[in-house]
C-alpha cells in the first residue's frame, strides 16, 4: 500500500513512536558498526505480509460538514507538482538544487502559485524585491589511502556555507582525523591542526538539531585548528542534507563545513581505521558563485471580506531537494485553505483574507522582512496571522530484525509526525487553536513551543499561530512526496479553516495578547503557552 496515503495516529501513539525513535537513535550513537555474526535459529513460521491500514481521522459528528469536502488527494497533487519543479532544476545540471530563491526554479514556483490562485478564484498581486545571493555552485569530497580513493557522493555544504568558507573557491588536500562524537576525550592524543576532521553526529531527530551542535563538537574542532569539518549525520542510509550548524560553531573562525550521509560516513571511518601508518588524505573542492542581480516575487492572494479587518496566512514556497514536506506541504495547505474560503460568497467572509507565498525562507527571508515593513496598517487590523510550514509528514522509526545486532534502517509507519506549535494572542485564541487541532487529529507537542519558522519576523506584529514540523527528513533528499500523508494534509487544512471560522466569531479585542505578553514584556524565546510569547528560529 503506498504510504503517501498514510493518516493520523492519536497523540499517545505519536508519543510511543517518538520514544522508540529516540531509543534507536541512542542505539546508533557508537562510532563502530556491529556485525550480525551470531546466527539466529530459523524462524518457526512466517507472519502475514499484509500492511497496516492508513489511519484516517473521521469528521466528528458535531462539526460542520463543509470541512468534509476538503480532499487530501487533491492537496497532495500540489506537493507533487512543486517537487517536479525542483527535479526539473536538478535535471538541468544544478548540484545545489530545489526551489531556490531568485533562480529559475524559484521563479517557476511563484508563477505556479499565481496560476493555482487563478484556478481557485483568488485574485493576486505580485511584489518583486531584490535578492542578491552567494550560492554553492559545485563541490566534491574524497578520501584516499594506500592507493584507494573513496568519493563521498552524499557530501553537501551546510546551509550558510558561503558565510563561513574561507574563500569563494577552494581546493584542499588535507591530512585526516576521525574524532567520533568530538568530545574532549575524543581529542586525546590527536593533533587536528590544519587537518580535515570527521565528526559523527547524532540527529535528534534530524540534522536541524544534532550532537555536533549541542555537544559543541564543531566549535571544538575549529578552536583546535581544524582546516575543514565533515559531519557524518547518523541517520540510516546515505542521504544528502542541507544542514544548519547554529549554536555549535565559532562564528569568527572560517572553515569549510560539509555533511555526508551515514553510509559514506561508515565507509570513510573504515578507510581511516584500516589505513595503519599510511595516513589518509581528504580532498575538498568547492566553488561559490555571487549573484548580485537576482530578484524574487512575493505573491499575495486576496479574498475580499465585508469589513476592513483581516486574516493573513503565509507559507514559504522555496525548499531544498524535492522540498515536499518543506514546504510543499505547507504551501499545499495554504492553497487548500484559500480554496475552501474562495467557495464562499463575499458576504459570508467577515474579514478580508490574505494568502501570501513567500519566496526565500532559506535565502535570507527578505520576503518576511518586506511584510514586516509594509504590512503595518494591515497587521493593525489583523485578527490572526497563521504560518503553514511542514504541516504533514510521515513519522518513521529506527528498527532492525529482532534479535540481531545489524544496523537499523528507517521503517515507515502509518503515523504522522507531531509538530511544534505556538500562539501569540489571548487565551481565547489559544484555546481555539488547540481545540481545532485536536478536533481534526493534528498531532503536536503538548506545550506550545519550538521554532516559529517563517513566522519569526512577523510573529509579534499581530495575534498569530503556527504549525511547524522538523522531523527526520528535514532538509534532506528523502523529503519526497511519498513522505507527505494525504490525510495529514487534509486534517491540517480542516484545522486551519475551522480556526479562521472560529476567529471570525470574535472581535479584534478578544484576540489580542495581554500586555504582559507583548514585545518588551517577555523574552522572545519563552514558550508560547496560552497568554505567553513563543520561540523564534528556523
Amino acid at each position: 500500500m503506498p504510504y503517501r496515503n498514510m493518516g493520523k495516529s492519536t497523540v499517545l501513539n505519536c508519543a510511543c513512536v517518538i520514544a522508540l525513535a529516540c531509543g534507536m537513535e541512542l542505539f546508533t550513537a557508537g562510532t563502530s558498526r556491529a556485525q550480525d555474526g551470531e546466527a539466529r535459529p530459523p524462524a518457526k513460521g512466517k507472519i502475514s505480509r499484509v500492511p497496516a491500514r492508513p489511519l484516517d481521522w473521521p469528521l466528528p459528528p458535531n462539526v460542520d460538514k463543509s470541512y468534509d469536502a476538503i480532499d487530501g488527494h487533491h492537496l497532495h497533487a500540489y506537493v507533487e507538482q512543486l517537487a517536479a519543479i525542483s527535479e526539473k532544476y536538478r535535471d538541468a545540471g544544478n548540484q545545489w538544487w530545489g526551489r531556490i530563491p531568485g533562480m529559475p526554479s524559484g521563479t517557476e514556483s511563484q508563477n505556479w502559485i499565481k496560476e493555482k490562485f487563478k484556478e481557485i478564484g483568488v485574485p493576486t498581486e505580485t511584489v518583486t524585491i531584490p535578492d542578491p545571493q552567494d550560492l554553492p555552485k559545485s563541490w566534491e569530497i574524497s578520501v584516499s589511502t594506500n592507493g584507494k580513493t573513496l568519493q563521498l557522493e552524499s557530501s553537501d555544504p551546510i546551509i550558510d556555507f558561503p558565510n563561513f568558507a574561507p574563500s569563494a573557491q577552494g581546493d584542499e588536500e588535507l591530512d585526516t582525523v576521525w574524532v567520533g562524537l568530538g568530545q574532549p576525550a575524543d581529542y586525546i592524543g590527536k593533533d587536528v591542526r590544519g587537518k580535515a576532521v570527521f565528526i559523527y553526529s547524532i540527529p535528534t531527530p534530524s540534522d536541524l538539531i544534532q550532537s555536533a551542535m549541542w555537544m559543541g563538537s564543531v566549535g571544538r574542532a575549529q578552536k583546535a585548528g581544524a582546516k575543514a569539518v565533515i559531519i557524518d549525520i547518523a541517520i540510516p542510509g546515505n542521504m544528502h542534507y542541507v544542514s544548519h550548524m547554529e549554536g555549535g560553531r565559532v562564528r569568527d573562525i572560517k572553515i569549510p563545513m560539509f555533511t555526508i550521509g551515514d553510509d559514506d560516513g561508515h565507509a570513510a571511518e573504515e578507510l581511516i581505521a584500516t589505513a595503519n601508518a599510511a595516513g589518509v588524505k581528504t580532498h575538498l573542492r568547492w566553488d561559490v558563485q555571487h549573484y548580485p542581480d537576482l530578484k524574487e516575487d512575493i505573491v499575495l492572494g486576496k479574498l475580499p471580506g465585508t469589513s476592513d479587518e483581516n486574516i493573513v496566512m503565509i507559507a514559504h514556497v522555496d525548499g531544498y531537494f524535492d522540498g515536499a514536506i518543506d514546504d510543499g506541504a505547507g504551501t499545499a495547505a495554504m492553497l487548500g485553505t484559500a480554496e475552501y474560503f474562495a467557495k464562499l460568497p463575499k458576504e459570508k467572509r467577515r474579514r478580508t483574507m490574505y494568502f501570501i507565498s513567500l519566496p526565500d525562507h532559506h535565502g535570507g527571508d527578505r520576503g518576511g522582512t518586506w511584510m514586516h515593513e509594509h504590512f503595518t496598517s494591515i497587521f493593525a487590523k489583523t485578527a490572526v496571522l497563521a504560518n503553514s510550514e511542514h504541516v504533514a509528514v510521515t513519522n518513521p522509526v529506527w528498527d532492525r530484525p529482532w534479535g540481531s545486532n545489524v544496523e537499523p534502517t528507517l521503517v515507515q509507519t502509518n503515523s504522522s509526525g507531531p509538530s511544534w506549535w505556538g500562539v501569540y494572542g489571548s487565551d481565547r485564541l489559544a484555546h481555539i487553536v488547540v481545540d481545532d487541532y485536536a478536533t481534526f487529529g493534528v498531532p503536536t507537542q503538548i506545550a506550545g513551543a519550538g521554532s516559529a519558522g517563517q513566522l519569526a519576523r512577523l510573529q509579534f506584529d499581530a495575534p498569530s499561530f503556527y504549525l511547524h514540523n522538523k522531523g527526520v527528513y528535514y532538509h534532506c533528499d528523502e523529503d519526497t512526496p511519498d513522505k507527505v500523508p494525504e490525510s495529514a494534509l487534509r486534517n491540517a487544512v480542516q484545522a486551519f479553516a475551522k480556526i479562521f471560522n472560529d476567529v471570525n466569531k470574535l472581535d479584534l479585542s478578544d484576540l489580542q495578547p495581554p500586555p504582559s505578553s507583548r514585545p518588551g514584556a517577555v523574552p522572545p524565546s519563552q514558550s508560547s503557552r496560552p497568554g505567553k510569547g513563543s520561540e523564534q528560529g528556523q
